[in-house]
């Protein structure tokens, strides 16, 4: 029996040697992939660094548990390389990671791809593999996990069930065919897309370029067409009246009026509800009125409204038209059975779904049949059952419809359709107004014109399943989705919105924020998203951290947008993924050690191999933009496929000074003021000096950003007297960029307000805060994610920085007990000899705030460091 999503979710891992610390899903590009991936945290216990030819039984128990583990290559290169691993000795880690690619295998999901890595905890290791969807893709992680844990205590697993249930999965959770061939064909041409809901809702494209499909309706598609389609006699009557051949048609809501119809042309009629699809509820070739009788009320329950048809004898052909343009035909024929004389009908079904290109779902060549009231009709009419013996040779079909989700079959015809049949479907598609139109024509031949031969058109469907023209049962498939993309995306037409995606350990707001504001001068709409929140055209709809792929997606979205400036944060890359398939320019500000030893990070190679991701997931006619003065980031460089750009603080810098020889752009500081570089020929852009995030060239800190802005809008081909426009106009004020360097006068006093949080701001800001004279009171808090060290440590640089601290809880303990990130900062503070009497700590944050600015006069300076600007900017208000 099938399940419901919400059973398949709540699937857990059952009690077993092996233990799961944790399941997480990224989406996107990440530390361990280019594309998404399910991440378990696997704890061995008792099984760590033990083999698993030293497992008594267990290389032998597990190829009999999945026999098809030996076409794994594993790093051996060839089949059963995996297995001989196992044979020879291998963790248990490596297992699962092969075991969860197995079983989406074995349910039509060949994902293909897995790692297994050491942590930082002993015994616990990331396995990593990946998925076509995240809830199969979770559920085989699990059921691996389950699958092994029963081999080692000797339980019963059901392989079969387990796969049996990600099929289901596959079924109720994957993009049907045409939507998935829709998506490739996007995929191929660089043109990003977004899942929009769990069915076939889909953007194609991003911000104001984008599209939307719903399997093969979009957004472009009439309304008022795909209402008329639906409508089977509206149809017919607006057919007839372009002159195109229609079988006599009737509609009506009592069964007397069918019966008289049937009576008067004297043929056998088809029955069917007005509005319908897919042959619901219609039954074909009537000619008793008990037989009419049954139609009529089988067609009743679905439309109260029936439509009786005179009955055309002929093949049953599909032409699909896109963009009122012919593009393929198949023949459809309904699923059949033939007698032998010995067999029942069940019997003759089940052989039928043994057939080995028929498969569970609409994914594969054809689909397993399976009975419906239409089914049962037909066999009353034929005073059939299930148990009824098939006379030999007999044919019995068992639906009206040939659609291939009915276990129909196709066969292409497209090279045979006569030229006046083409005309006629592209006629029809115009007549209804549907850009996307499969047409039904009913003849005994498609290759002569059906106004001659007799047949006729029967119907005009919206929405046409591609699947039967991309992989027929019989014939040469075609890429019908590629006049689908064509159509939506002209020749030469914008399907994606510049991306924008800078990362770095300090300084990511700033940039975002300069470029945002840059951009916006320029003319475009942008949006943007930060850890101070998600923007759209300046004004911010979301506050707090959206530095997170789910975010970015929000601004993709966005209808209105034509650029996106997206932060992208180490803890998104590490535990979600980029919210983006490529960027357009990728930026890495710098790299420092902060948050070395969080997120398995143990060495800062490893964070910088994160934050890589940001330079290597660029369009190769795009721009990676590297700092070129932080090795580790510098490195990036040979990882990248797009061109490269480089600036640097440093005039004399080498390989900036290789690079401009080779012709590359460059930006870089000389004689304080910013260079650009560009073909070898240099331009003075703007003296750092006329730059207000300088402060007059005295928060040297700030380079990074402003060389980084300068590389990007460079690239992008923003004039460079524009660009020293804005970064001459670009003040760091609360308006412009909120809780970021804000020096405001209060009274007779100055307030410094920003959101210093690492050693590396820290160090910037202490230099900066040297060119003020005035007394210094420092407010300020940590996060808890960082160790008790690197808290002590910022304590240490604020005591040299600061006259006065007033010390306040974090905002974002992460789990701290109370009292111990003040502690510890008091701890760091004093172990530089900062007088006890001049620190204090307030628990509370505006407290703590308040406290500041109430010692405010003049000749003071207060600095207040806070992720919360927008408080902090009313206090000081209240005070003015």
């Amino acid at each position: 029996m099938q399940k419901t999503l919400n059973e398949y979710n709540s699937y857990t891992v059952a009690e077993g040697p092996l233990k799961v610390a944790k399941i997480q899903v990224m989406h996107g590009a990440n530390y361990f992939s280019a594309g998404p991936i399910v991440l378990i945290r696997l704890n061995l216990g008792e099984y760590n660094e033990v083999f698993t030819n030293k497992i008594p039984g267990f290389p032998e128990k597990l190829q009999t548990a999945i026999p098809s583990l030996y076409q794994h290559h594993c790093s051996v290169g060839k089949e059963g390389g995996f297995l001989l691993r196992v044979n020879e000795g291998t963790l248990l880690g490596h297992v699962l990671e092969h075991v969860a690619i197995e079983l989406q295998t074995l349910a039509g999901m060949d994902v293909g791809y897995g790692k297994t890595r050491s942590t930082l905890e002993e015994g616990v290791y990331n396995i990593i593999f990946r998925y076509f969807d995240e809830v199969a893709g979770v559920y085989a992680g699990k059921a691996a996990v389950n699958l092994i844990n029963s081999l080692l205590l000797n339980t019963e697993f059901n392989s079969k069930e387990v796969i049996d249930d990600l099929i289901d999965i596959r079924e109720k959770r994957l993009f049907g065919p045409s939507t998935q061939a829709i998506v490739n064909e996007a995929d191929k041409r660089k043109i990003p897309w977004i899942r929009l809901d769990t069915y076939n809702l889909v953007q194609l494209g991003t911000g104001k370029y984008h599209k939307r499909i719903r399997a093969t309706i979009t957004s472009d598609t009439s309304l008022i067409a795909v209402e008329t389609a639906d409508n089977k006699y509206l149809t017919s009557v607006m057919l007839e009246d372009a002159g195109i051949p229609v079988p006599e048609t009737i509609r009506s809501e009592q069964i007397e009026n069918i019966i008289a119809f049937s009576k008067r042309i004297q043929k056998p009629i088809v029955v069917k509800p007005c509005e319908g699809y897919l042959g619901k509820n219609l039954l074909l070739n009537l000619k008793t009125e008990d037989d009419i009788k049954l139609a009529f009320t089988l067609a009743k329950e679905y439309d109260e409204l029936v439509l009786a048809q005179q009955h055309i004898e002929g093949k049953s052909f599909r032409l699909l038209v896109i963009d009122y343009k012919f593009v393929a035909a198949t023949e459809l024929t309904p699923a059949f059975i033939k007698g032998d004389g010995a067999l029942n009908i069940q019997q003759l079904i089940d052989k039928l779904n043994a057939e080995t290109e028929r498969q569970y779902g609409d994914k594969g060549k054809l689909t397993k049949f399976k009975s419906d009231e239409i089914t049962e009709k037909l066999f009353a009419i034929h005073n059939y059952n299930y148990a009824s013996i098939l006379p030999k040779d007999e044919i019995l079909y068992l639906e009206n419809s040939g659609n291939m989700k009915l276990g129909g079959s196709a066969s292409d015809v497209t090279a045979m359709v006569h030229p006046f049949n083409i005309f006629l479907a592209e006629r029809a598609a115009q007549t209804i107004g549907l850009n996307v139109a499969g047409v039904d024509i009913i003849t005994p031949d498609i290759a002569t014109p059906i106004n001659e031969n007799g047949g006729v058109v029967l119907e005009v469907n919206a929405a046409p399943d591609f699947r039967m023209h991309l992989n027929p049962t019989y014939g040469k498939g075609h890429n019908v989705a590629k006049n689908l993309v064509d159509m939506l995306f002209p020749e030469k037409n914008n399907t994606r919105v510049l991306i924008f995606s800078i990362t770095g350990t300090a300084g990511k707001t700033i940039t975002a924020t300069l470029l945002n504001y840059c951009l916006q001068k320029e003319g475009y709409i942008t949006g943007m998203t930060t850890s101070d929140g998600l923007f759209i055209n300046g004004r911010c709809l979301m506050k707090g951290d959206m530095t997170y792929p789910e975010k970015a997606s929000l601004v993709l979205k966005d209808s209105t947008i034509e650029c996106a400036i997206l932060e992208t944060s180490r803890e998104g890359i590490l535990r979600r993924g980029i919210g983006y398939k490529f960027a357009d320019i990728g930026i890495v500000l710098n790299l420092h050690d902060d948050h070395v030893g969080v997120d398995d990070i143990k060495y800062i190679e490893d964070l910088a191999y994160a934050k890589s991701v940001v330079a290597e997931e660029v369009y190769e006619e795009g721009y990676s933009i590297l700092n070129a003065d932080n090795e580790l980031v510098l490195d990036m460089k040979n990882r990248i496929y797009s061109k490269l750009v480089l600036f640097s603080k440093d005039a004399t810098n080498k390989e900036v000074s290789a690079h401009i020889l080779k012709g590359g752009l460059a930006v870089n500081i000389k004689d304080d003021a910013v260079y650009l570089y560009r073909k070898t020929k240099a331009e003075k852009i703007i003296d750092l000096v006329n730059v207000p995030l300088t402060f007059g060239n005295k928060a040297k800190f700030m380079y990074d950003e402003i060389l980084a802005a300068t590389a990007a809008m460079a690239a992008y081909g923003i004039a460079s007297e524009n660009i020293a426009k804005y970064l001459k106009e670009f003040c760091p004020s609360p308006e412009n960029l909120p809780g970021r360097m804000n020096l405001i006068n209060v009274k007779d006093f100055k307030v410094l307000l920003d959101n210093a949080h690492n050693r590396v701001n820290f160090e910037g800001l202490k230099d900066f805060l040297s060119n003020f004279t005035e007394e210094k009171i420092g407010v300020m808090d940590a996060a808890g994610d960082r160790s008790d060290e690197e808290i002590m440590n910022l304590g240490a640089l604020a005591a040299e920085t600061y006259n006065h601290l007033i010390f306040y809880e974090g905002i974002d303990d992460r789990g701290r007990e109370a009292g111990n990130i003040t502690a510890l900062l008091k701890q760091g503070a004093i172990s530089k000899g900062f007088k006890k009497e001049n620190i204090k700590v307030i628990t509370d944050h505006r407290e703590a705030v308040s406290t500041a600015l109430s010692l405010g006069a003049k000749g003071k300076l207060i600095v207040i460091l806070s992720a919360r600007p927008e408080e902090i900017i009313e206090l000081i208000k209240h005070i003015n």
